[in-house]
């Protein structure tokens, strides 16, 4: 019991210091891994070989997936692309940032119940920030909204569902019955959080008409998605090799193409450039390439399709320059890295287990009240983090406790929320809060009261639901 206290005082000491800018997270995070470990009695062995070795190089493809989005964010902006876009969206808007700000949120959301991973997050945050950016919303609430969108479309994606599947032994439709009324709870939260950020009353009604429509139309693509996923299978090697080909043509026209620009020393970009942003993510999308092939194919096209006599230099700069601006949020995911190594450890693990068999409530009223409570332990990585040391606690919970599976899964998935939308640990949101120039704590701030809302309405949908008696 003891040690198991330790480690959360451990956690709370270092969760406060980042908060209050003690302490940088660059810091923080290797310092509290390597204290949870000697803390609970972790060998030096297995500290310096699983937690710091292998912990740095962990999340190593998503640090060159964040490389290669970084070099074509930056190609965009040197070439004056994503100036471009911006300015044409700006105009398209109008003077209803609130109609498009939720269509962006929904269209996020769309996305990200079959995206997943921080390529996606760039490819699609490349386009979705800049229009929020365009119509005057403030960074931080563009940082929300974005975050929001792929937490409604996460819960729908099913590559998350099979680890509740895996370790909680749930069936698929019990996880649809909880996810669908959450989602709803969510979109009314995300149109609040609008409504009380724009301090927009006008076009309200018609938004959340049109809002609800549109989820309603998600809900019956998703189903289509799911219901054709197996089928689909089968050809996705098809479709690849077509797009290789189709690309193999395409990069031969833009090589002549930039031959043609070249000679006429062409100094202006050309209109179909600003496709750019949606090379990669098509690719992805619908032709089942990986993000840094896609990465690749987005700046070849802008590249070649913009070609100028001083181009190469121009690639030169955006990969070097792309490099520098995502290394501090690349030695963040190295401490991230470590943290997860950490707390995956059986002595960590072990160590909590006591702790949970006392806490953890067994009344509806205790389940509410206390997980409501305790939700921002689901924050750095914490012990109600799926991710994090909560990812090596949710069998003890099960031997511990006398929750049912179904309560256990929709706890996580309530509290999940500020873990998701919130956490500076996140990679999503170390990328958006680079990407926007603003800190991972301020779109903690910004978001954390509404997150801590939605997890009020889960656990009251588990409760309505029969699961916790």
């Amino acid at each position: 019991m003891f040690v198991g206290l330790s480690c959360l005082l451990v956690f709370l000491v270092m969760a406060l210091l980042m908060y209050g800018r003690k302490i940088s997270a660059l810091l923080a995070l290797p310092i509290m891994a390597v204290t949870l470990a000697l803390v609970t009695g972790v060998p030096g062995k297995d500290i310096l070989d699983e937690i710091l070795a292998k912990g740095a190089v962990k999340l190593n493809v998503t640090y060159t997936t964040t490389m290669f989005g970084a070099m074509l964010a930056e190609l965009l902006n040197r070439l004056g692309i994503a100036k471009s876009l911006i300015r044409w969206v700006a105009e398209f808007a109008g003077d209803n940032p609130f109609v498009l700000a939720l269509l962006m949120t929904l269209a996020t959301a769309i996305l990200f119940s079959t995206l997943g991973g921080l390529g996606a997050v760039i490819m699609v945050g490349s386009i979705i920030l800049p229009i929020m950016l365009s119509i005057g919303i403030a960074d931080a609430t563009a940082g929300g909204l974005f975050l929001f969108g792929i937490s409604l479309g996460g819960m729908f994606n099913i590559a998350g569902w099979q680890l509740y599947m895996d370790v909680l032994n749930i069936p698929r439709d019990q996880i649809i019955a909880f996810v669908v009324p959450f989602s709803l709870v969510i979109s009314c939260l995300i149109i609040a959080f609008l409504t009380i950020e724009l301090k927009q009353k006008k076009g309200i009604a018609s938004a959340v008409i049109a809002f609800g429509g549109l989820t309603a139309c998600f809900f019956f693509i998703h189903g289509g998605i799911y219901s054709h996923k197996l089928a689909s299978q089968g050809v996705q090697s098809v479709v690849s090799g077509r797009s290789l080909l189709l690309s193999l043509i395409g990069l031969v026209a833009l090589i002549f193409y930039a031959i043609f620009r070249h000679r006429r020393n062409e100094t202006t970009n050309p209109g179909f450039v600003m496709l750019t942003p949606l090379v990669p993510l098509i690719l992805v999308l619908f032709c089942h390439w990986d993000f840094i092939p896609g990465f690749l194919a987005g700046i070849v096209f802008a590249a070649l399709g913009s070609w100028k006599r001083d181009s190469i230099n121009t690639i030169n700069r955006s990969i070097i320059d792309g490099v520098s601006a995502v290394i501090p949020a690349i030695v963040l995911m190295m401490g991230i890295g470590m943290l997860i190594n950490a707390v995956k450890h059986p002595k960590i693990a072990q160590s909590i287990a006591p702790l949970l068999a006392q806490i953890i409530p067994t009344t509806a009223w205790q389940y509410v009240l206390v997980f409501t409570l305790i939700a921002p332990l689901s924050l750095y990585r914490g012990p109600l983090s799926i991710w994090g040391m909560g990812s090596g606690i949710v069998s003890l919970i099960q031997k511990a406790t006398t929750l049912s599976s179904q309560a256990i899964m929709g706890m996580l998935m309530s509290v999940g929320q500020i873990q998701g939308i919130c956490d500076p640990t996140n990679t999503q949101n170390i990328w958006i809060a680079t990407y926007l120039g603003t800190d991972t704590q301020i779109l903690l701030r910004k978001t954390i009261p509404y997150a801590w809302l939605a997890v009020v309405g889960g656990l009251l949908l588990v409760t309505y639901s029969g699961y916790v008696l």
